[in-house]
């Protein structure tokens, strides 16, 4: 039993090294490699690549997964109502989308956000699901007026998009300043939203 968890633990800590180096390929990149130079990237046999990856494609799309489940799980994490909660998810979203954000703007989904929700997907409708009742509390508490709830998160995801957070890092803009000015202006979106 103990060698079949260390060989688990060994199995996960080799996925994690080869998404790793993806991102870092993503970023460097774009989409432009093969296999055998995630291989070569990660410093992990070809063969052992082959075992966890059919292809880039489904490297890709494994580096997404792994992103934003993650990126729930940290705003998930964030204790606190309303306002406060609402600023404290935009720090560390900020904080996240910098590390990340190059290579996730080369896999891009070219479907909505509403339509993957829609359409059931997992990481999709977390996220959505993560950000719904802050919206929700932030109506409740007056910040900001009832709104179509579909529309106001969309609106959230498009403010914080990576690549916007990405261009702004690289203006020298330290994170701090771009949690609260797309913060500021998304609160200044919503309250100016027609019913």
């Amino acid at each position: 039993m103990e060698n079949r968890m260390r060989l688990r633990r060994d199995t996960a800590q080799t996925r994690d090294r080869l998404l790793n180096a993806a991102g870092e390929l993503l970023a460097e990149r774009g989409t432009g490699f093969s296999l055998p130079d995630l291989a070569r990237a990660s410093g992990v046999a070809i063969a052992t690549v082959y075992r966890h990856f059919e292809d880039v494609r489904d490297v890709h799309g494994a580096f997404y997964r792994r992103l934003l489940d993650g990126l729930v799980a940290e705003l998930n994490a964030i204790d606190g109502r309303g306002a406060e909660r609402f600023a404290a998810i935009g720090e560390r979203w900020v904080d996240l989308a910098i590390h990340w954000g190059r290579a996730a703007t080369r896999i891009r989904s070219s479907e909505g956000f509403l339509q993957r929700v829609a359409d059931g997907d997992p990481q999709t409708s977390a996220l959505y699901a993560a950000l719904a009742p802050v919206v929700e509390e932030l109506a409740q508490d007056g910040t900001i007026p009832e709104q179509d709830l579909d529309y106001a998160v969309l609106l959230w995801i498009t403010v914080f998009d990576e690549r916007v957070i990405v261009d702004l890092a690289g203006l020298d803009w330290p994170p701090r300043r771009i949690s609260t000015t797309l913060s500021a202006s998304l609160l200044a979106a919503w309250r100016d939203s027609p019913a």
